[in-house]
């Protein structure tokens, strides 16, 4: 895969990228919401959430520009979070993503989310999952996309609710439900749940992990050693890390990278800082995701162009991302034909 032939400053057409086929392994739902249906389930609610019209509601419910830390860029989500209790809300989410991405030329979409933060206790965890289940097994071939959802425990929820997670990732598997994470602030160590990403892992449920975002090199560390990841969303610190980079590569371990994210959490100061093209070069298997889209104001384009500009990456190069997320996809090997095809077709024309 080259990078050369598009200029640092131009790039491929964008509607060239649009075109080109794409996957999306790491797109939160919940960070996917667009801001209109965000402020017509605000007024349904009467929360009083809305201030005056939607311009003014959605920069509530986007990044701010001055946010510079993982939790700050967390904290935007609590402003909305309360709305995704309604029932069908995130049916609605999930419906409004494959629509979205569809547009956008995505045509494998692994979408995550945290039940027990849009539901409150067992019940309410199975239910919500359901909803968006059931939701994506209609919009997602109605859209022409292959889906697949991934289940995320999280760093300050107690392990034994990660627990209660996992055991529902496990019996909704069949149904769609194609791994399980671990997010959320990385200043809390992941250990405590290494227990619960075990019985997902002894299970045959793969395992991605944020790790490398706002923490240094330990926690990939920890997320290779202790939660034996499959994927690593984001890893910038691996910048920092050679060796553990190297050892990244030989493990086979591919990761998540989102730029426009990045930015907004301070991971990185400017893309010119992001290690996406060193860590490509040196032979690890490198995504570009979205991430959250609403929130950062982007789509997988954006993500791409982004990309192309800073590093001068062409067109073909591009596809080279798409078929490393096809490597990458919690799929089958019957489904990684299919999207192999898929994607070489694509990039071909």
């Amino acid at each position: 895969m080259s990078g050369a032939g598009a200029s640092a400053a131009g790039g491929p057409p964008r509607e060239a990228v649009r075109r080109l086929p794409k996957l999306d392994l790491h797109c939160h739902l919940d960070g996917a919401a667009r801001p209109a249906t965000l402020f017509e389930l605000a007024r349904a609610s009467g929360s009083g959430l809305p201030a005056g019209d939607l311009a003014d509601f959605e920069r509530r419910v986007r990044v701010a520009p001055g946010c510079r830390t993982l939790r700050e860029f967390l904290a935007t989500f609590e402003a909305f979070y309360p709305l995704l209790r309604a029932p069908g809300a995130m049916a609605r989410l999930a419906r409004e993503l494959c629509e979205d991405a569809a547009a956008d030329g995505v045509v494998h979409l692994e979408l995550r989310f945290c039940p027990a933060l849009q539901a409150d206790g067992p019940a309410g965890e199975r239910r919500v999952l359901r909803e968006v289940l059931d939701a994506l097994a209609v919009a997602g071939p109605r859209c022409g996309l292959s889906w697949g959802v991934i289940v995320c425990c999280y760093r300050p929820l107690p392990p034994e609710v990660n627990g209660r997670l996992v055991e529902l990732a496990l019996r909704e598997r069949g149904a769609g439900v194609v791994g399980v994470d671990l997010a959320g602030p990385e200043d809390l160590p992941g250990a405590p749940h290494a227990a619960a990403l075990e019985r997902a892992r002894a299970a045959g449920l793969p395992i991605t992990i944020h790790a490398g975002e706002a923490a240094g090199p330990h926690s990939v560390r920890e997320a290779l050693e202790q939660l034996h990841a499959r994927r690593l969303g984001h890893a910038v610190a691996l910048r920092e890390d050679a060796a553990l980079a190297e050892r990244v590569r030989r493990c086979g371990v591919s990761l998540e990278c989102c730029l426009s994210s990045n930015l907004c959490t301070g991971a990185v100061g400017s893309l010119a800082e992001h290690p996406l093209e060193a860590l490509r070069a040196a032979g690890l298997r490198v995504t570009l995701n979205t991430d959250d889209p609403a929130v950062c104001g982007t789509t997988l384009t954006d993500e791409y162009l982004l990309a192309a500009r800073t590093w001068g990456y062409d067109l073909q190069a591009l596809a080279g991302f798409s078929l490393a997320a096809v490597e990458a996809a919690f799929v089958d090997e019957p489904a990684r034909r299919r999207l192999r095809r898929r994607v070489a077709g694509g990039a071909a024309g």
